[in-house]
């Protein structure tokens, strides 16, 4: 039997082939049969036309694996399957090729991610495509290397300061726009984590585009970003806006809390009481605060908003039951009633 590439091949034990290949395949070999599961036979491998079962696979301490295979027997059905021959080893050296540089890149990319992380979001995120790393985390780490450097300058003009000296109004202009721009960039990573590249990191992509013409436009926009999302219909956003202001509803007068059950699915029982406990808590740490620091009035406000709760939860049997909050919540809810 021939080997291909840098593999080596000799004969076993009878029938047995054992081959050595300084990369794994990725074929599984044979489960024997125990007293509680069935033999399971390994990958099939087409080997100048004539099929082979992998029936064992064994990490060598110098690297690479050890398969021992077997002629295949006919009375097990093919379950993996693969080929060994030149094309097929072939494409295998070169998707292990270029694993590597995606893993090398990947690493670099990382590594680089105080610069990387300011170039265009698109370009990171082209970035995380091809290589597999973050486009979020090449942000992050960019924007504390920029904070980093603020603090730099800032130790520097302070050293000015500390000799009587005027800092140079071109590093207090830096500063300032650093700090605000950086600023802005956090902002949006911490809330939407999404990349976000700096100016000066756009500007200088572009340059680089258009001069050696090579990676995504800097122009160019993400996909899904171009994508037009219409405002929901009426009948939806009345719903998502009954559902966050439900909570609200439940303080307003019996009269109004009819009114908003005719025209949406509410229930007084399903978010009273939860409501009203929630503010007799907030009621109660009131008390204590207020009696603590010597609050007279906060005090008393606090005490009759926990004596109305337990009013209304003892009223709830019955019916819904107005709140005094309902005057501060009215304006809120208006478009429900």
């Amino acid at each position: 039997m021939q080997a291909f590439g840098s593999d080596r091949v000799r004969s076993g034990d009878g029938e047995q082939i054992v081959l050595s290949s300084r990369l794994s395949k990725g074929w599984t070999p044979r489960v024997e049969k125990t007293l509680t599961s069935a033999e399971f036979p390994g990958t099939a491998v087409l080997w100048e036309e004539r099929f082979f079962e992998v029936v064992a696979a064994e990490n060598v301490k110098q690297g690479g694996v050890r398969y021992v295979l077997e002629p295949w027997r006919d009375n097990h059905a093919m379950r993996l399957t693969d080929r060994y021959d030149a094309e097929t080893e072939s494409q295998r050296a070169e998707e292990y090729r270029k694993d590597l540089q995606r893993e090398a890149g990947r690493k670099s990319t990382n590594l680089l991610g105080v610069f990387t992380g300011n170039l265009p979001a698109v370009v990171q995120e082209e970035l995380g495509r091809e290589l597999g790393v973050l486009p979020p985390r090449l942000t992050f780490i960019s924007i504390l290397g920029t904070y980093a450097l603020i603090a730099a300058i800032v130790l520097l003009c302070a050293s000015y300061l500390i000799r009587d000296e005027f800092p140079p109004i071109v590093l207090i202009i830096i500063i300032i726009y650093f700090a605000i721009e950086n600023s802005i960039r956090f902002l949006i990573y911490w809330t939407q984590s999404r990349p976000i590249g700096s100016a000066l990191g756009w500007i200088g992509y572009m340059l680089f585009h258009f001069i050696t013409g090579r990676g995504v436009s800097p122009f160019a926009k993400e996909k899904g970003w171009s994508v037009k999302i219409t405002d929901a219909p009426d009948e939806i956003a009345q719903r998502d806006a009954f559902a966050m202001r439900e909570a609200f509803v439940t303080l307003l007068t019996p009269a109004e809390q009819s009114r908003v059950a005719a025209r949406f699915n509410y229930d007084y029982r399903r978010e009273s009481s939860a409501v009203a406990i929630v503010l007799f808590l907030v009621a109660a740490v009131g008390i204590v605060s207020s009696y603590l620091r010597g609050a007279v009035v906060a005090l008393l406000v606090a005490a009759a908003l926990a004596a109305e709760q337990v009013i209304r939860l003892a009223a709830f049997r019955r019916g819904p039951a107005a709140s005094v909050l309902r005057f501060f919540v009215r304006p809120f809810v208006r478009k429900l009633l």
